[in-house]
């Protein structure tokens, strides 16, 4: 079995070490459960702009897979700009180099192994910090109903799943994961029922994995957005339960 794997840092095992990543040890526990060899290859890096020339670089590999896990919208979901442009449809506007996509490692912080596995621990002023901007965000959109950084999101997403399209019966969508940042989780709250319907409108099998992992710091690294150890074996543990990963491929190979 061959398994493509496209998404971002996560994806890409950051903060923690290669074999301990949610899409190793999952592999590791569909091997087994398929009983047959799984070959394993990640795309990290991946945001919604790369998807037009990711598929133009990497479709044999792409047809050549028997899954394509998607973990897309990671990136657009954790805000780290200005928070006055979560208020403009432009935030998202494609950057210079967006046509041209690389595979590339996900580069690992030099951490001891004592601090990859320190739980999240975030200060009162951050977390007063990001209690503010969400409550700005809530009513922001009670009063104009949509905040314009989310329908550009919604926009492109579809775009993304679009072209993705042609690849449908081989493709799990992974919904966004939780996390300990306030504004993050809102704008994940938000998007995660349109990711979930745009993906079964296309006929994906999706993995609603935002309620898998607890909201609790001991599941997380120091900066309460990456999953550490923990958080990457209980993702594991949660896609290995899932029935339809198996009986999809079982389809595949009967077909």
């Amino acid at each position: 079995m061959n398994i493509l794997a496209i998404g971002g840092c996560h994806t890409g095992n950051y903060g923690v070490q290669a074999h301990l990543s949610f899409a190793r040890q999952w592999a590791i526990h569909l091997e087994t459960a398929a009983q047959e060899p799984v070959q394993l290859h990640c795309l990290s890096m991946v945001k919604l702009e790369h998807i037009d020339s990711l598929i133009c670089q990497y479709r044999a590999d792409m047809q050549a897979a028997d899954l394509i896990v998607l973990q897309l919208g990671h990136y657009e979901l954790s805000w780290r700009q200005p928070f006055s442009t979560l208020f403009s449809s432009r935030a998202l506007a494609p950057t210079k180099d967006a046509s041209v996509y690389k595979s590339s490692a996900m580069p690992k912080p030099h951490l001891g192994p004592e601090k990859i596995h320190k739980a999240a621990h975030l200060s009162r002023r951050c977390v007063w910090r990001d209690g503010a901007k969400t409550a700005m965000l809530q009513a922001y959109q009670l009063l104009y109903k949509e905040v314009p950084y989310l329908a550009t999101f919604r926009q492109q997403l579809g775009d993304a799943f679009t072209q993705l399209a042609p690849f449908r019966d081989k493709i799990i969508v992974l919904t966004p994961f939780p996390t300990l940042n306030k504004v993050d989780y809102w704008l994940r709250c938000q998007c995660h029922s349109f990711i979930v319907d745009s993906a079964i409108e296309r006929s994906f099998t999706v993995a609603d994995t935002f309620d898998a992992i607890p909201k609790h710091p001991a599941f997380f690294q120091a900066d309460g957005v990456h999953l550490n150890s923990l958080g990457h074996m209980v993702l594991a543990l949660f896609l290995s339960e899932l029935p339809c990963v198996v009986d999809l491929h079982r389809d595949l190979v009967s077909v």
